[in-house]
């Protein structure tokens, strides 16, 4: 298991190295699923440059005006917003089967009812080869975060993608609130 080492003035995650720990690239294609805020959404647009894509996914409308507003703002033309519901099969139709280099799941598996229907989803999405990125809030007692019934805990999320034909490809250190895992195609 690789190791990150995060500055300790920084209360969460820092986007850029967790992502840096998926292998991602310049040029590549991130699909980032349940964006909400878009805190991995805007880090990815950086890293895969203006010759690859971040298709920013979200069932609010406002999570994805949020998004647009700070690409804008951050100058970054490689951000697209689709509306997707993902309790839904095939809900992300617009996006090609087998198109993607990366699916980032930040934060999400506590909010979705229909986990299997998610996870169809991001197989489908993803490349030969291509790698799913899961980050969600660990089993730790904190007064931030959803509440601790709602969690899912890390091997009840490896469990889960691992049904789905992925491979463990490594865990990734986060934060104190948070777990995360790479998982291949």
């Amino acid at each position: 298991m690789e190791s990150l080492v995060f500055d300790p003035q920084i209360k969460f995650l820092s986007p850029d190295k967790v992502l840096f720990a998926t292998g991602l690239t310049v040029s590549q294609t991130v699909a980032d699923l349940g964006t909400g805020s878009g805190f991995y959404a805007v880090a990815a647009a950086k890293i895969v440059g203006e010759t690859g894509n971040v298709l920013v996914v979200d069932i609010l409308e406002s999570a994805l005006e949020h998004v647009s507003a700070e690409a804008r703002l951050k100058f970054l033309r490689n951000i697209k917003t689709l509306r997707c519901d993902l309790e839904k099969p095939k809900s992300c139709l617009k996006i090609p089967d087998g198109s993607v280099d990366l699916v980032i799941m930040g934060n999400i598996l506590h909010q979705i009812g229909s986990k299997d229907n998610l996870m169809t989803e991001a197989y489908r999405l993803l490349k030969t080869g291509g790698k799913l990125l899961l980050i969600d809030w660990n089993q730790k007692p904190s007064t931030i975060g959803p509440p601790a019934k709602a969690r899912i805990s890390s091997e009840q999320a490896r469990q889960l993608v691992l049904k789905f034909n992925f491979k463990l490809s490594r865990e990734v250190d986060t934060d104190n609130y948070h777990y995360g895992m790479v998982f291949v195609k």
